[in-house]
């Protein structure tokens, strides 16, 4: 063969190698088959009477949400509005509660060691007091949790008034209670108020399995009241989490895609659109990615997003299950270390407002991961290689047949 016929052939060779491996994962995203569901399935009920733990022992007969926080080697579980066990759940409601856990193995339920309780009852108790007053402050809803250096911060909102709308709530504001000793009590931070009609209410902590240190930035993706709205980004450093002038909150990104942050919340832009409900986000080690579940009204669906970074961009959603499958669900909460084959299957607590209590159900992740370890797609779709592979052809055909000109 000569010699310029094996430089072309060598050089075709190595295009096409390069191209079949290293296509980017944008590409290969939109030739997906679109899937309805992703899979899933019910793993145990976690609260309430019959479930695996028969909460009704601590007066838990009716609750909702269950945010999932590490703390000291422990698992924290962070209740909404809970009810005892009366006649239509009217007695001894607590606007919050709390349980905890050493269950690190999710695949047959999880076993709750104990709860925060009332010392004179042995009754779960309300960790964030209201004042239960419909039109003032009606009452106060944990949105998410941070540990850090012994502490517990929860972040909470006081809703002034339930719409008769589905999904829609009036809010005084969003604020952080901090307890100092594992639970048994919290103290409102008066000093740190988010509006209740700025896009800054309910907070998504970012979790991941690193250890917190006091350089680092901590970062929340947050929605405004009710489910309807699109999603925010803020940040701030850890060790300044109770003074809200820390606080940046993204307004956009850069030519390179870099964040840009501002210290007026009026001014961020949503990361990913509306509806936004009820949001959980977590670091996926599997996918290599951010994962953010939540609950998307119009659909009455749970879905999962995923990114590169919490600036984004976002992917689009993928829908774990629905309202047909389970009327009047909601709410979807993660945390990092309930996974298997890290992350590959995540565990997540979910709500169903018919019979007010919370489950535990997984999703397998594994259709949603497209990339190698280094970064990049490890095949391209059918499709994409043929055209690729004409247009390959074409070039060399033309190269070809201009250095048989010259030739001459």
């Amino acid at each position: 063969m000569p010699l310029q016929k094996k430089k072309l052939l060598i050089i075709l060779i190595i295009y096409m190698m390069m191209y079949y491996s290293f296509v980017p994962t944008e590409i290969a995203l939109a030739e997906q088959t679109v899937q309805v569901n992703l899979p899933h399935e019910p793993i145990s009920k976690l609260t309430g009477e019959n479930a695996l733990n028969d909460t009704t022992i601590v007066d838990v007969r009716g609750t909702d949400l269950g945010i999932i926080m590490k703390h000291q080697d422990q698992y924290y579980y962070i209740f909404g509005d809970t009810f005892g066990c009366g006649e239509g759940l009217a007695l001894n409601w607590r606007s919050n509660t709390m349980a905890y856990s050493n269950d690190t193995d999710p695949s047959d339920g999880i076993m709750l060691n104990g709860w925060i309780v009332d010392s004179r009852t042995g009754n779960a108790t309300e960790l964030i007091s209201s004042k239960k007053v419909d039109y003032d402050e009606m009452t106060c809803i944990p949105s998410a949790a941070v540990s850090y250096n012994g502490n517990i911060y929860i972040y909470y909102m006081s809703v002034n008034h339930w719409s008769a709308t589905g999904g829609m709530w009036d809010c005084n504001n969003a604020s952080i209670a901090v307890s100092a000793d594992n639970g048994k009590t919290f103290v409102k931070m008066n000093n740190i108020s988010w509006p209740g009609g700025s896009n800054f209410v309910q907070f998504g902590f970012a979790q991941n399995q690193a250890i917190l240190t006091s350089e680092d930035y901590i970062y929340f993706l947050a929605t405004p009241a009710g489910r309807y709205e699109a999603c925010y980004l803020c940040r701030v450093p850890l060790t300044g989490i109770l003074n809200q002038a820390n606080y940046e909150y993204l307004i956009e990104a850069d030519i390179s895609g870099s964040p840009i942050w501002s210290s007026n919340y009026l001014l961020a832009t949503s990361i990913f659109p509306s509806p936004v409900g009820e949001l959980s986000v977590m670091w996926n080690n599997y996918l290599q990615k951010w994962t953010v579940f939540y609950f998307d009204t119009n659909q009455l669906s749970i879905e999962v997003r995923t990114a590169d970074d919490l600036w984004g961009p976002w992917s689009s959603s993928y829908t774990i299950t629905t309202a047909s499958e389970y009327p009047s669900l909601y709410g979807s909460y993660v945390q990092p270390d309930l996974v298997e084959n890290n992350g590959e299957i995540v565990y997540f607590v979910m709500s169903v407002f018919s019979v007010y209590n919370t489950f535990v159900m997984s999703v397998n992740l594994s259709s949603l991961y497209t990339t190698s370890p280094s970064g990049f797609i490890i095949i391209a779709p059918f499709s994409l290689q043929i055209i690729c592979g004409i247009c390959t052809l074409g070039i060399f055909s033309f190269i070809y047949r201009h250095s048989k000109k010259r030739e001459k």
